[in-house]
């Protein structure tokens, strides 16, 4: 994490000295080093409950202005925790726990609602990829679907530097399938998907603005 802050704030301050004249609140360019907390929410399995521990998390956001009011975003978070495995009777043989990071690579549209101040409301929904690495267990290096949805505000606090506070609710996918059906009413195809395992966030970041 001290990596992630320290590569951010070399990046802001090199653009703030070099070219403080192009830098304008909601400029073209956003770039937020984020924190926050987590919520590892439950998959309920056949044998038990794998509870995911909540914890800290941390990652970046960067995106570009595509219209008035509409941003494309790509964010990163990672999370550091534990997962505990609750077995149901008859299998307390599987009981355990073991280390489990969590990362969540998604892109996707942010819609701002202004209000002429410096307060900037604005929902997002995204599209992309959640890893589920455990370590010190011999269970391999998951990769979902994944999707999130999510809303908070931008505070501006000049016209370079505003804070960002938002809640988002992650959706990993599965597919169960996929059928294909024709008869004399016509043809189509279905997709069986499904969310394991329902988690959450809330986010705090330092937002640093860059214009044309």
């Amino acid at each position: 994490m001290k990596i992630i802050y320290k590569i951010t704030g070399i990046i802001a301050l090199t653009f703030l000295l070099v070219a403080p004249g192009s830098l304008s609140a909601q400029g073209k360019f956003e770039l937020t080093p984020l924190i926050g907390y987590q919520f590892g929410g439950k998959l309920r399995m056949y044998e038990g409950d794998l509870k995911v521990k909540d914890q800290m998390n941390y990652g970046l956001a960067a995106s570009t202005a595509l219209a008035p009011d509409t941003r494309f975003e790509f964010m990163w978070t990672h999370m550091e925790t534990s997962a505990d495995f609750r077995p149901y009777y008859g299998y307390e043989f599987l009981r355990g726990s073991f280390n489990l990071n969590i990362n969540y690579y998604q892109i996707g549209g942010v819609r701002e609602f202004p209000k002429g101040g410096a307060v900037v409301p604005f929902g997002e929904f995204t599209l992309g990829a959640v890893q589920f690495t455990p370590s010190d267990v011999n269970i391999a290096e998951t990769w979902r679907f994944s999707v999130t949805l999510g809303g908070g505000a931008k505070f501006w606090l000049s016209d370079r530097i505003g804070i960002r506070l938002q809640a988002r609710l992650l959706m990993p996918l599965y597919f169960q399938g996929v059928s294909l059906y024709a008869g004399t009413g016509g043809s189509g195809m279905g997709v069986g998907a499904g969310v394991p395992i329902l988690q959450g966030d809330f986010l705090a970041g330092l937002i640093f603005a860059f214009g044309e």
